[in-house]
């Protein structure tokens, strides 16, 4: 926001900086941090009594996102390297309400500088004037990354590296396991179990404590099964106008869903599990599998060097048919009230370069830019899901849910959040969901 500072508050800005030094990692590639990188953190160490001496808002750019800040420090390094004379401060905000806090901030006209989008929220934002028109940064990116955060015939988010949610998994315990990779659900249902009741190792690990991880792995399931069927395929619009139910026409489609639950790869006990706590599950080696992100890679492997690691994605009935839910589903924006947009639109005119997606790419490895004609070389990790990544087998099914499509998506992944939790039959969660929507087609 907008306001003076106290010094104390500028010391959080120094440690945000400090974090952003931390070790850059790269798999398949050189080692995407220069010499000059390694020398941030010892020349903000001797200057620090200097610059505490005052917080200038003038000469500090603050950006808004929903990653954790583990998930954005060699953004915010390269960030520091490309313009040594500001200050970059980055502000966490949980996802759960990311949105809204962002939304009411905009309209105040108090928001930070950059504010990290989705694409609806681009889209809303765009229609209301709170964000500025970044179509000249974009020109050298695909139809794609365009299109994602485009309004009327603007682009209003430079895009950042695509993501899409996967399934570690820990390749020394499947070796013991004696067991192979599964190619289907039923496979993998089997080897879960397999891992509990023969080797009692927990299946997966998983911070359910976000619902959007529990509507992934539903939309998975629902994307490489009934959303792939002609009359799946209709389902958005259908519902965006009213003229179908989730209870109706997605309800009777749960059920493999409902398995995972039932053989105790989803538990009450993730709900109040977060990423952090997951991950240090994972690598500590108490779990086979764990869901989550592309920014979830590096803090594995910071957690244990050495663990082996593979990926696989979600299938819903036979072989080759998985998908990944994902896809462009962050972009920067700049706040068109802020008195420091016009530097701000440089920052992200950085981002917008090959030397700026490298970075976001350093901070989820397995990811690609959307920058024409560029292409990283991912770890070796993702060899078992990269077909999936070259095709249009990553999805993001909300998007043709229609204008609501933000809030639907929410309160989907809550309900079924409250099923694993058993706070809901499935039944009483699909009403939940269909009396959301109705409301929310009300109001439009």
């Amino acid at each position: 926001m907008r306001t003076k500072r106290p010094k104390n508050i500028f010391s959080c800005v120094l440690s945000t900086i400090l974090l952003a030094v931390g070790v850059l990692s790269g798999c398949g590639e050189s080692d995407p941090r220069s010499d000059k990188y390694t020398q941030i953190l010892e020349e903000y160490d001797n200057n620090v009594s200097e610059e505490l001496e005052f917080y200038d808002s003038a000469s500090t750019i603050e950006i808004s996102g929903w990653l954790d800040e583990s998930c954005v420090k060699n953004l915010m390094a390269f960030l520091a390297d490309e313009f040594p004379k500001y200050k970059f401060k980055y502000r966490y905000i949980s996802k759960d309400s990311y949105e809204s806090i962002i939304d009411a901030e905009l309209s105040s006209q108090i928001a930070t500088e950059i504010v990290m989008m989705t694409p609806s929220m681009a889209k809303k934002h765009a229609k209301n004037r709170y964000i500025e028109d970044l179509t000249l940064y974009c020109e050298n990116f695909t139809d794609k990354g365009k299109e994602a955060f485009m309004y009327g015939t603007k682009i209003y988010a430079v895009p950042s590296t695509s993501d899409f949610q996967c399934l570690f998994y820990n390749k020394d315990i499947l070796e013991q396991s004696g067991q192979k990779v599964p190619l289907s659900y039923s496979s993998l249902v089997d080897l879960c179990d397999y891992m509990r009741n023969n080797m009692e190792i927990k299946p997966l690990s998983a911070g359910l404590k976000d619902s959007d991880k529990v509507a992934d792995t539903a939309l998975a399931l629902l994307s490489s099964g009934y959303f792939n069927t002609d009359q799946g395929k209709k389902f958005g619009s259908k519902m965006a106008y009213g003229q179908t139910t989730f209870y109706e026409e997605i309800r009777p489609y749960m059920h493999k869903w409902q398995d995972m639950c039932i053989h105790k790869i989803y538990t009450r006990d993730m709900c109040i599990m977060d990423e952090t706590a997951a991950i240090e599950e994972f690598a500590a080696g108490k779990s086979f599998l764990y869901l989550g992100g592309l920014s979830d890679y590096n803090r594995i492997k910071e957690k244990n060097p050495d663990i082996r690691l593979g990926t696989m994605a979600l299938s819903s009935d036979s072989v080759g048919k998985a998908v990944l839910i994902g896809g462009c589903n962050c972009g920067f924006a700049v706040n068109s009230f802020d008195p420091n947009k016009g530097f701000a639109m440089a920052v992200v005119g950085k981002i917008a370069t090959e030397e700026g997606q490298r970075a976001l790419w350093s901070d989820r490895q397995g990811s690609q830019t959307y920058l024409k004609n560029v292409i990283f070389d991912n770890p070796d990790e993702f060899d078992e899901i990269r077909a999936l990544t070259s095709t249009d087998r990553v999805v993001m099914p909300w998007n043709q849910w229609g204008n609501n499509s933000s809030q639907i998506y929410e309160k989907f992944g809550y309900e079924l959040q409250q099923v694993v939790l058993g706070e809901r039959t499935i039944e009483v969660a699909f009403q939940n969901i269909d009396d959301e929507v109705k409301q929310l087609l009300r109001e439009d």
